[in-house]
């Protein structure tokens, strides 16, 4: 079971992901150059939340999954499960626990 089970939970998790990688220095400078974002569509909880980042700096909020250059459709346990370092975002892709949509050349930088 997921850690959240709500989307204002869901949000407040992402939120303190997108804040830790604001702190990460070696992060900060592999997307110095970038001007790309990522969405995720948490299908079972029918919520949204993305991520920016441009020339070095990362923001996120909820919503405007629309917009994204990449965006991300799968469950909270799916979701959940790639936070904690259980499930790589490559096992999850070629297992079908999520979708992608946009700009596949993006999505595996």
């Amino acid at each position: 079971m997921a850690s959240y089970e709500s989307k204002e939970r869901l949000h407040e998790v992402l939120d303190e992901t997108v804040d830790a990688l604001k702190e990460d220095e070696a992060f900060l400078k592999r997307i110095a150059s970038a001007n790309s974002s990522l969405a995720f569509r948490v299908t079972d909880l029918d919520a949204q939340y993305i991520i920016s980042f441009s020339n070095g700096e990362v923001e996120g909020s909820s919503g405007g999954a629309g917009a994204a250059t990449v965006t991300v459709d799968l469950s909270s346990d799916t979701l959940d499960k790639m936070l904690k370092g259980e499930l790589s975002g490559e096992s999850a892709y070629y297992s079908g626990a999520f979708r992608l949509r946009g700009d596949e050349w993006i999505a595996q930088s």
